[in-house]
């Protein structure tokens, strides 16, 4: 039987790509090749979801979890639409072949291959604070305390940071994710997880600079051990070597202290799961060839995308 050739995208598009023609946004999703696509960050600066005109530009069938609310414009009769920025808000996922089911906690979608096979794909964004790298700087962000990176007790305070940003939102995907996966069928994971990997701040990598110490963060371990893999450090196993960060891509511009350099990190990913399923390629695409893959001249995102090829 011949083997699928299926390419997931991990893309946070950054406030509905508001910062450039949503064509831009279009074309690097478009020019990825990308069969199955987690979208963070759908809603413009105008609380407008940019998923209907996304995909109808590809061709794409797509479910949006942006939860939208009316409410009174300044007391008058005017009303707005503004994103309620809380579990599975500010998502799309959109899909090359048939939506055929929806998760029960609304997170997943299965999609039918062309080859009858079928596949799950989850997508989340958690919570951007506390950030833990931010902390360990002593960065002011969304009055988040700080963390001294020297004390003996420093690693146990980051996890424990993280820990209160993520695990009910991460715990919410794992069980949606739990419901189906006595299916057998193959399943994915796409998100901007806000938080860095156990994987990658490792002893090594701290003691080759790449981050201030050690931490075993708790989401991605949670993620691992509810089965997953994360497909970047399938292929590229070794956090020094391959570092792979995905943030900041470019000048943050919204940096929430301008006098410091954003630390880089890992912090979107691409996890996967099923019995005969492969990691073929895994690429990042950003804003130069210096930092990523794929590049754009005009790339209109702060976070790089994670394109994963997989074989089936």
């Amino acid at each position: 039987m011949a083997s699928t050739i299926l390419i997931v995208l991990s893309y946070n598009i950054y406030w509905g790509g508001h910062r450039q023609p949503l064509e831009n946004t279009i074309e690097v999703i478009r020019k990825s090749g990308a069969d199955l696509v987690g979208i963070q960050e759908n809603v413009n600066r105008e609380y407008e979801d940019q998923t209907t005109e996304i995909a109808k530009a590809l061709g794409f069938s797509y479910v949006h979890h942006a939860i939208l609310e009316s409410m009174e414009k300044n007391g008058g009769g005017g009303k707005k639409l503004r994103a309620r920025w809380i579990q599975q808000a500010g998502q799309s996922t959109l899909s090359r072949h048939p939506i055929t089911a929806q998760s029960l906690g609304g997170s997943g979608i299965q999609v039918e291959l062309p080859s009858g096979e079928k596949v799950w794909m989850f997508n989340t964004h958690l919570w951007h604070y506390p950030y833990v790298p931010y902390q360990l700087m002593n960065v002011d962000y969304y009055q988040g305390y700080s963390i001294d990176p020297d004390t003996p007790n420093t690693e146990a305070q980051a996890i424990n940071s993280a820990r209160i940003a993520h695990e009910t939102e991460i715990t919410k995907v794992l069980w949606d994710i739990q419901s189906v996966i006595a299916s057998g069928e193959t399943i994915f994971l796409t998100g901007d997880f806000n938080e860095p990997s156990h994987l990658d701040w490792t002893k090594e990598a701290a003691q080759a600079g790449l981050h201030p110490l050690k931490v075993a963060f708790p989401t991605s371990i949670q993620v691992t051990e509810a089965g997953l893999k994360d497909a970047f450090r399938q292929l590229y196993p070794d956090p020094v070597a391959v570092p792979g960060f995905t943030w900041p891509a470019g000048t943050y511009p919204e940096t929430p202290d301008s006098s410091v350099t954003d630390p880089a990190d890992r912090i979107d990913f691409v996890y996967f799961t099923g019995k005969k399923v492969k990691v073929k390629n895994v690429q990042r695409i950003g804003e130069a060839s210096e930092t990523s893959d794929i590049s754009f001249p005009k790339y209109p995102s702060d976070h790089r995308a994670v394109l994963v090829t997989f074989d089936l």
